[in-house]
């Protein structure tokens, strides 16, 4: 009788053990480190080349490139991505990448120059004004933007252009590193466009230095109204400043 109610005993014993190991959890899923480099086809390292990194509409990473071309866009989760790379002077380039379980392999990623082709164009200064599309925006507007013309900016005073914005509701106006303040829309910072030209990773103060320079501004909180022309999926959460200088 001892005999059998050990057996019995080990034989629930390794019936429980088997149960238990069924019931452990899978590891969970760890997110990864996004890097690479940034080059052009003579392999020379692209700075400060903009490169966003989104699922869906949700932006999950940001970055500017090293003056190596290197980034890091920091842990991302496991899933489907697309890297969108822009610089002045190269062709935009979009990635779609598929993060798996294991940690993915340094991106290497070759921006091509942009083919720039001139036409003949004849025009008469006379009628052409810089504000000549800021008139029309404003005239559009429906929604929170803000419009600042050559007259507004006078009476507003201020040493930077960043000034004008210090008592809008969401915008935060801190000391820059390199002079000028630098400008957060819920602690994200703006796209900045000056004359119709994109300038990545600028910050307002840097493009134009004195709020005397500037012809027209505008200013777009979130993308809602932003014209077509300037709207990025990039500054979804960010806001935008279009800039119109007097010299243009």
């Amino acid at each position: 009788m001892l005999v059998r109610s050990t057996t019995l005993a080990l034989i629930f014993a390794g019936t429980a053990f088997a149960g238990m190991s069924a019931q452990v959890p899978a590891p969970a899923t760890v997110p990864h480190q996004l890097k690479g480099v940034v080059i052009d086809v003579s392999r020379i390292p692209i700075a400060r080349a903009e490169i966003t990194a989104a699922s869906g509409v949700n932006i999950v990473g940001h970055a500017l490139t090293a003056s190596d071309g290197s980034f890091n866009l920091g842990s991302v989760p496991v899933g489907s991505f697309s890297l969108t790379i822009r610089q002045l002077g190269y062709e935009p380039k979009t990635v779609e990448l598929e993060i798996g379980a294991q940690q993915p392999a340094a991106l290497e990623i070759i921006l091509v120059a942009s083919a720039t082709q001139l036409t003949k164009v004849v025009i008469n200064v006379a009628d052409v004004s810089p504000l000549d599309e800021f008139n029309e925006h404003r005239r559009q507007s429906r929604g929170s933007a803000k419009f600042y013309d050559q007259e507004e900016i006078r009476k507003k005073g201020g040493m930077y252009p960043s000034d004008l914005f210090r008592t809008m509701p969401g915008v935060t106006v801190r000391q820059g590193i390199a002079g000028g303040n630098a400008i957060r829309i819920r602690g994200c910072q703006p796209v900045v466009w000056i004359d119709g030209q994109r300038v990545p990773g600028a910050e307002l103060d840097e493009v134009v230095t004195t709020p005397g320079d500037i012809a027209g501004i505008e200013f777009y909180p979130s993308m809602a109204g932003t014209p077509a022309k300037y709207a990025e999926r990039s500054a979804l959460p960010c806001g935008t400043f279009l800039v119109w200088t007097k010299t243009r």
